[in-house]
């Protein structure tokens, strides 16, 4: 369900989200695990029972599992398995305020990047903005990275070093061929809530 939020976007309940997911048990139970363990971090392993369940928290990068191939921090590299799933900050921020009330990602957004000390926090909001923007099937080059934070008289590796602590962005591994700018990989679920929204 959503509420609309004239001044500003939309907003959202819990129901909302849920079909954002999907609408099905599976997003359901999803969305009752974060509510449930957002607060810590961590969703344990005995909670995850179904394969299904699991690839939609990992599609959506709502959790991953800690283990990865070589301690690489992309998620592409991590590795499934009957074991703890690790909740990025962004999502636990979200969950946390969503509990509460009804929220919006945007807000949860700036609110996370205005708790580190970040001069001018709602620019995170346009600068995620334009990379969903220029990125396909949710990966975007590190150049492009750059220059939209140049936009903003930003440094780009210190707004890549922050999207990456936040949980809104993760290293893009290929192995296929070289590249002359690294990848990275936009978290999913904000994606989907920035697009479901409306100006």
């Amino acid at each position: 369900m959503y509420f609309s939020n004239c001044a500003k976007f939309d907003i959202m309940d819990l129901n909302g989200v849920i079909e954002v997911l999907g609408g099905d048990i599976y997003a359901k139970r999803a969305v009752d695990l974060l509510v449930k363990y957002c607060d810590i971090g961590i969703i344990p392993a005995k909670e995850i029972d179904d394969e299904e369940l699991i690839m939609l928290l990992e599609y959506y990068k709502l959790a991953l599992p800690f283990n990865s191939i070589n301690s690489s921090l992309s998620w592409n590299f991590r590795i499934i398995l009957h074991e703890n799933l690790e909740i990025p900050y962004i999502v636990r921020a979200f969950f946390k305020e969503l509990k509460l009330k009804e929220t919006n990602p945007e807000d949860v957004i700036v609110n996370y990047f205005k708790e580190i000390g970040e001069r001018n926090p709602e620019e995170f909001v346009e600068i995620f903005r334009e990379l969903i923007s220029y990125s396909k099937n949710c990966i975007v080059d590190g150049d492009r990275i750059v220059k939209v934070s140049s936009k903003y008289k930003r440094d780009g590796g210190v707004v890549i070093a922050e999207l990456k602590g936040s949980g809104l962005i993760s290293p893009y591994i290929r192995i296929i061929r070289k590249l002359k700018s690294p990848l990275y990989e936009l978290n999913r679920f904000f994606v989907k809530l920035l697009n479901s929204g409306t100006r």
